[in-house]
């Protein structure tokens, strides 16, 4: 009953219509071509009801990078765009379109597939698990003083949209490059720039800080509240001048943002319950598509030599001054483990004591140190 194919020109208004349908997006009829020229439609599937050719799924991906620890850069697909009419459900549909998308990524040679999930109940039965998460922050920025305050004039400069353009294109560059978990922003940039008011979700234009080793974007909100949405930091030194910038910015009460759970906004301050953790979400889920070449891609911080069963398939996992050698053997497991479970150690987001406790594998944690890291990962930018 069901055809999956790539998608055409000719499905895109459909598909638009779709999206819209499922996600309840604000998009309005002008958002479609500018949406467009974010999508390479061979990319994406569709999925049309074979009795009447309705349109009743969408699947896609982004052609991203995601930087591992260690600064190698992979070529990482950003599954996005993916729906289900709700006439269609329980049928397949899903199942269906992902299974075409990542039989397509393998023979493109990606290790690992990534996307943001709308829902947190979807994307583990197709292999996904968390791989980054990050904290909702409310800082009540009239209490918020640093305990070491750089002496004036600091370095960070409110700058126009049209002016902040390339430089922030190539500090996010930079970003990405320095952090594990993050993803490339190339696809992005024309909307992001553009700034449409159906994109803000009733914020105000986006407004910018740069520093030359840093920038912050926020919106207003209605309740007059600084919304950070970016705060992307080279150098410690470009983190504190940042800060002490947007905690001086007046007329506000409460900043909001999104920050990794090892951020040292509240060690930087005078008073740290000025910082008050309204949320924890999840942000990139990741996929194994090739189990070997994403655990020899990143480097670790400690030697180690353990078989490790990944869903099943044992691997023996080999890492002398911080490299990786994987390769698949039929030696018994020390350590068993679905891919999901993988995901949170890979990129260093939980700590193989935290899955311990909580049931997520069979064999003994003290091998998975390993896996640890100095640094939370984070996402940067959702796809």
């Amino acid at each position: 009953m069901i055809e999956i194919r790539t998608a055409v020109e000719a499905d895109w208004p459909e598909m638009f219509a779709q999206d819209v349908r499922a996600f309840g997006s604000p998009f309005e009829t002008e958002a479609r071509p500018l949406i467009r020229r974010t999508l390479d439609l061979d990319r994406f599937v569709v999925a049309r009801d074979s009795s009447d050719g309705a349109l009743v799924g969408v699947a896609g991906s982004f052609a991203l990078t995601l930087t591992v620890p260690g600064g190698a850069q992979l070529d990482a697909p950003g599954v996005t765009w993916v729906s289900v009419a709700p006439s269609h459900r329980r049928l397949g549909v899903l199942r269906s379109m992902l299974d075409e998308l990542h039989a397509r990524h393998r023979a493109e040679g990606a290790a690992v597939a990534v996307l943001t999930a709308s829902e947190g109940t979807i994307y583990e039965r197709f292999g996904y698990g968390v791989a980054t998460l990050v904290d909702e922050v409310t800082i009540a920025r009239r209490t918020a003083r640093l305990r070491d305050p750089l002496p004036g004039p600091l370095r960070s400069r409110a700058v126009e949209a049209d002016a902040a353009r390339e430089r922030v294109e190539e500090l996010y560059r930079r970003w990405h490059a320095a952090t594990p978990g993050s993803v490339s922003a190339e696809q992005f940039w024309e909307l992001f720039h553009a700034d449409p008011e159906w994109a803000r979700w009733g914020g105000s234009a986006r407004r910018y800080l740069l520093h030359p080793d840093g920038f912050v974007t926020y919106r207003v909100d209605e309740k007059d509240r600084a919304q950070l949405d970016d705060v992307k930091a080279l150098t410690d030194d470009a983190a504190a001048d940042l800060w002490q910038t947007v905690l001086g910015l007046d007329i506000f009460d409460v900043v909001t943002a999104d920050l990794p759970s090892d951020h040292p906004l509240r060690e930087m301050l005078v008073d740290p319950r000025s910082v008050k953790t309204t949320d924890r979400k999840d942000r990139l889920w990741l996929k194994f598509l090739d189990v070997p070449a994403a655990l020899e891609a990143r480097t670790y911080e400690s030697d180690g030599d353990l078989v490790l069963a990944v869903d099943g398939v044992p691997y023996r996992l080999t890492v002398s001054g911080g490299t990786a050698r994987c390769r698949a053997t039929e030696e018994a497991p020390s350590v068993s483990m679905t891919g999901p479970t993988l995901a949170g150690l890979y990129l260093g987001a939980t700590a193989p004591s935290t899955l311990d406790r909580a049931g997520r594998f069979a064999g003994e944690s003290t091998a998975l140190r390993i896996f640890s890291t100095s640094r939370q990962p984070e996402l940067g930018t959702s796809f």
